[in-house]
């Protein structure tokens, strides 16, 4: 048993050695021969979540949360009380513990949505393809680093694993550099160039358009199938 104090609480963490998921509660065994029935998970800060097959029907969609950005006034609020306060005094002391508490709720708030994303896509899929992101980069841009902070998505992805393996499922990492935004779900096309602001993929090549973020889950899923013998024992 571990004992923290974080933020005005106590926090007891119980390690114990837990029995497998009932099979009924489990993912059936596949065949070793069959590659289909992967699912593409697209995350992004516009749609937090994009589920699709490799047919192009939409599985799941989740809309981002965004606790930090709800919360950042009365974050504001709180730090300026704290930095006007007199270094060691009372009144200090109860500012820096209701600023601790604020940021506590939005860790928590994220972290549930976060939970309740995971287990839908774990409950309701046995294969999934998640994205290989760059996260540690993509904060350095200072105009995407707060939203991009605030969707957790390397959070997300640590969930869907440790919860796929307790169902019994499979998940499977994309290449990094697998351009799945910008390639055609349809023609197999890689665009040039795909701005963030573009919202709906348009193939210059057979002319298909989609939500850029449904046609990156459609991609992702085909990759999984087309690499399903790299998948390893876990």
């Amino acid at each position: 048993a571990t004992v923290s104090h974080r933020a005005g609480r106590w926090t007891v963490s119980v390690t114990v050695e837990a029995a497998d998921l009932h099979p009924a509660r489990r993912h059936p065994t596949r065949a070793v021969d069959q590659h289909r029935g992967w699912v593409g998970v697209d995350r992004g800060l516009t749609a937090l979540v994009v589920a699709a097959d490799r047919e192009g029907r939409q599985r799941l969609r989740v809309e981002p949360l965004r606790p930090l950005g709800t919360s950042l006034p009365r974050l504001r609020r709180l730090s300026r009380r704290v930095s006007r306060a007199r270094r060691g005094s009372i009144n200090r002391g109860k500012a820096v513990a209701r600023l601790a508490r604020c940021h506590r709720r939005i860790r928590d708030i994220r972290a549930h949505a976060l939970h309740e994303v995971a287990n839908q896509l774990v409950k309701t899929h046995d294969r999934l393809v998640l994205e290989d992101l760059n996260t540690a980069g993509m904060v350095k841009n200072r105009r995407l680093a707060r939203s991009i902070s605030d969707a957790s998505w390397a959070g997300l992805a640590r969930m869907v694993g440790y919860k796929q393996l307790w169902a019994g499922g499979q998940v499977m990492i994309a290449d990094r550099w697998f351009a799945s935004s910008k390639t055609c779900s349809a023609c197999g096309a890689v665009a040039a160039s795909l701005l963030l602001s573009q919202r709906v993929f348009a193939c210059a090549v057979c002319g298909f358009e989609a939500d850029r973020d449904l046609n990156a889950a459609v991609n992702l899923a085909v990759w999984g199938e087309q690499h399903d013998a790299q998948i390893r024992d876990p």
